[in-house]
Order: structure tokens, then C-alpha cells, then sequence
């Protein structure tokens, strides 16, 4: 949220002039008449930052970081099938290494005492 009010009002500055440079009168028509697809956009992307807000609120940022890839993963996955795009190996690779490599660190977090894990504080105060 802070990075959003210090961004935000740069952004507008900048913004401000660049509508003004390229302003065109289709633009208050074509609101007129897609006003509908416009509004239902707009609930949709108040209902994401809600929806982000309570996701990182009741998990974690790990958790957020996997939801997000996942997310990513469910992105990339669709376009391939819809889209008929090709995915590389390498892709594939990278996804399911994000995805095992964010799982991984929070099976750590959760079971912090489990057997394997490097570092436990419990062992080192039983010796």
C-alpha cells in the first residue's frame, strides 16, 4: 500500500500530459458506449486486490509468492492450449523448479523440526 501511494501521484504526473498530447474525442464515445465492459473491469480489479489483500493476510508472503506462480503457471498453461503456443522444455523446467523450490521452503517453514532440516534451533539447545 506504501509503495502505492508514493508511486501513484509520479505516475499521474506523468500521466496528466501524456492524455493531453494524445487525446482524441473517440475516446468520451467509445466510454459511452462500452461504459458496461468498463464497469465490470473495474469491480474485477477491485475484487483481485481484495482477494490479494486477503491471501497475503491469512497465508504467508511465501504462500502469496506460490499462489502467484501457480497463477503464472495456470496463465501460461491456458495460452498454450487456447492459443496452440508451443512451451520449450526449458519453460516447463523453470515452472516446475519455482514451484518445488517455493513448496520446498514452506514444507521448511511448517515443520521446522522435521528430520533433514539444516540448522534446527531445537536440537542445538537439547545438547
Amino acid at each position: 500500500m506504501t509503495m502505492v501511494l508514493c508511486v501513484a501521484p509520479s505516475m499521474l504526473a506523468l500521466l496528466i500530459p501524456a492524455s493531453a498530447i494524445m487525446w482524441d474525442h473517440v475516446i468520451i464515445e467509445r466510454l459511452h458506449a462500452l461504459w458496461h465492459c468498463i464497469a465490470c473491469n473495474v469491480v474485477v480489479a477491485f475484487m483481485l486486490q481484495v482477494i490479494t489483500a486477503v491471501t497475503i493476510r491469512n497465508l504467508s508472503a511465501t504462500g502469496m509468492a506460490l499462489v502467484c506462480v501457480v497463477k503464472d503457471l495456470g496463465i501460461v498453461f491456458a495460452a498454450s492450449r487456447i492459443l496452440g503456443e508451443q512451451l520449450s522444455r526449458l519453460q516447463i523446467l523453470g515452472f516446475v523448479g519455482s514451484v518445488l523450490g517455493i513448496g520446498l521452503y514452506s514444507a521448511m517453514k511448517l515443520f521446522p523440526a522435521a528430520p533433514g532440516n539444516v540448522g534446527d534451533p531445537n536440537k542445538e539447545r537439547s545438547k
